[in-house]
């Protein structure tokens, strides 16, 4: 009857195979036997299990029962069962409560069913922290922060969870200021003690907006309130100096860590790369290695980005074979991108060309840009128009691809080329990308 035992030796069919026993012994389970059971076929990915449970449950009479509802409602929840889930809701309605509610939304939003979540938010008859906060997640992990925003706002009251959850959906979205503001609105109007999830979306913040100000600002605050930086806001805290230009305060947060992985190290490497220190990242990686830290496909994007800013072609091509033939790593696009960026900036625009067209995959516009872009810089006028026409096929609504040749005939002082690119951009109807302000 349980064939998950077979299939699963852990703690969880230790459960299942003491419930048997139970069984067969003639004891009948109560209450508090499937709340200590269900998480084993969660935990076991073993719907049929849980299916079976659930008869059990109703078996014994024990399907009045709020805290075993409760249990079955979050299994089917997480399994995605949101017809069991909703069925299971409306037979036992007379018996439910609030975490029962609760269960049900976030089925709801497993599934997808935004309208339906919202439905059953409105319809109930007493609300908690928790079932506002299920409903803010939801939206965030939507992409819909502004309706997110919106129940934020008219919460009755908030827990620590509730800010971490606006703050992290700011900072998921790109809307870094907003995420700051909440944090600030946090810890100096509510006073409320933020958690790690709350810590680390507001530096990240500071690292998408290149504030230093206030990333130094938050770690103060971080380093005051003594709040153990692990691995984890370690790891966001170099990364926001790095990409700050800060690099000695990123050096000393890295070196002051007591359990690094590998994102701590790429995010280091990539620091001192970003900032013209392309060697150290070099001598960083090679120290990764003799800690036995293993290097995985971001660690060589960034050893490569630093090579590039450096100009250390030799060393950048040698990595990409040690990438390749050491570690076993296939190139992706932004591995191939990074080569052909680092031999452009070199002015090695034959060998560039060469490399893309002896590359397996098929060339994207981006690394056609880079082509053309270093034609540019390099002056190499004829090639850079040949590669130009190339990108504007692959790419006929970017105003950007129109630009990058407009540049190189503008610099060579070849006015009516200049002009004909820009009849072709008003002839095709190209929209100008939206520029960007900078945030300090």
């Amino acid at each position: 009857m349980f064939r998950a035992l077979s299939h699963h030796p852990n703690r969880y069919s230790l459960s299942i195979q003491y419930y048997k026993r139970l069984l067969v012994h003639g004891f009948i389970p109560d209450k508090f036997t499937f709340p200590f059971l269900v998480p084993a076929c969660s935990m076991s990915k073993d719907l049929y299990l849980g299916k079976q449970f659930h008869d059990h449950v109703i078996k014994f009479g024990l399907d009045s029962d709020v805290f075993v509802i409760n249990n079955m409602l979050t299994m089917y929840s997480g399994f995605g069962e949101l017809g069991c889930a909703r069925k299971m809701f409306d037979e036992s309605f007379g018996f439910i409560d609030v975490v029962s509610w609760t269960s049900l939304i976030t089925g709801c939003w497993n599934s997808g069913e935004v309208e339906l979540a919202s439905s059953y938010f409105h319809r109930m008859p007493l609300k908690n922290v928790v079932s506002w906060n299920a409903m803010i997640n939801g939206y965030v992990r939507m992409g819909r922060v502004e309706e997110a925003r919106k129940l934020f706002d008219e919460m009755p009251e908030r827990d620590v969870a509730s800010w971490s959850g606006m703050i992290s959906g700011y900072a998921q979205c790109g809307m870094c200021v907003e995420a700051l503001m909440v944090f600030k609105d946090m810890v100096e109007v509510a006073m409320v003690v933020p958690n790690e999830p709350a810590l680390v979306s507001a530096v990240s913040s500071c690292a998408q907006l290149r504030a230093l100000e206030e990333g130094v600002w938050l770690h103060n605050y971080i380093v005051e309130n003594k709040f153990f930086i692990d691995v984890v806001l370690g790891t966001v805290l170099v990364d926001m100096y790095g990409k700050c230009g800060s690099i000695e305060r990123a050096v000393r947060v890295f070196n002051s860590m007591i359990e690094r992985n590998v994102l701590s190290w790429n995010s280091m490497i990539a620091g001192l790369g970003m900032n013209g220190y392309g060697r150290q990242g070099l001598s960083l990686f090679w120290k990764m290695q003799q800690v036995g830290a293993a290097p995985n496909e971001l660690t060589f994007v960034a050893l490569f980005s630093g090579c590039s800013h450096t100009g250390l072609v030799d060393e950048g091509l040698r990595l990409f074979d040690l990438m390749t033939q050491n570690y076993c790593i296939r190139p992706q696009a932004e591995h191939y991108g990074s080569i052909v960026d680092l031999l452009g900036r070199a002015g090695l625009i034959k060998e560039a060309l060469k490399f893309v067209e002896s590359m397996p995959i098929e060339p994207h516009p981006e690394l056609w840009g880079a082509l053309v872009n270093a034609c540019s810089i390099h002056g190499d006028v004829e090639l850079g128009k040949k590669l130009g026409k190339r990108l504007l096929e692959l790419d006929p609504q970017h105003s950007g691809k129109y630009a990058l040749l407009s540049n190189i005939f503008a610099t060579a002082q070849r006015w009516d080329d200049v002009e004909t690119v820009r009849n072709l951009l008003k002839d095709r109807k190209v929209s100008k990308l939206p520029g960007n302000s900078v945030v300090e």
